[in-house]
């Protein structure tokens, strides 16, 4: 199973175009010359880990708009459950279903194993027992998290593949490495 990226601190950018949860063409490239961007793979909407760090980054996206920089997380549930959910517009973000995990594999964002099991049950009971709860089961489920940071010229500043399901790096974390230019 891979388990890490062959993209590094200091590559351009894997250009990729793919229709956000709204219809909307994203297109990586359109950032180039005018803001970073923060990418954030994740499993799927169901995932109680995974509505965590949406929630997070939710709460903290005006620091990021202070910096210039847009966040878009990939996730696996197709654009249908999404809608479904009622949560398609509740992110300021773009939220970039990917189903068939086109983009996972482009940026190197592969699976675990048994072995990040324990640390993961162990996240997502903590999260139950403060209301979140799993939903519907969609992709991969060994599916890695992972952060990308890119600046405004396309070049990738920070790269983090997670060692088990809900070890995506927090807000503050990416935020420290986007530039002020």
């Amino acid at each position: 199973m891979l388990k890490k990226t062959n993209l590094h601190v200091g590559d351009s950018a894997p250009d990729f175009v793919i229709a956000d949860v709204n219809g909307d063409e994203f297109n990586l490239a359109e950032f180039k010359g005018k803001k970073s961007l923060v990418l954030v793979f994740l499993r799927y909407l169901g995932c109680t880990l995974c509505q965590i760090i949406l929630q997070q980054f939710k709460n903290s996206y005006s620091e990021f708009y202070t910096k210039n920089a847009e966040v878009a997380i990939i996730i696996q549930s197709p654009a249908s459950t999404i809608q479904e959910s009622g949560d398609v517009n509740v992110f300021p973000f773009r939220l970039i279903p990917d189903p068939k995990e086109l983009i996972y594999r482009q940026y190197g964002v592969g699976s675990g194993n048994l072995l990040m099991i324990p640390q993961s049950i162990l996240k997502a009971f903590i999260y139950s027992i403060k209301g979140y709860r799993s939903g519907k089961q969609e992709g991969n489920t060994w599916q890695l998290p992972g952060d990308f940071v890119i600046d405004k010229e396309g070049i990738i500043r920070f790269v983090y593949i997670g060692k088990n399901m809900g070890d995506n790096l927090p807000p503050g974390k990416l935020l420290s490495y986007i530039g002020t230019e």
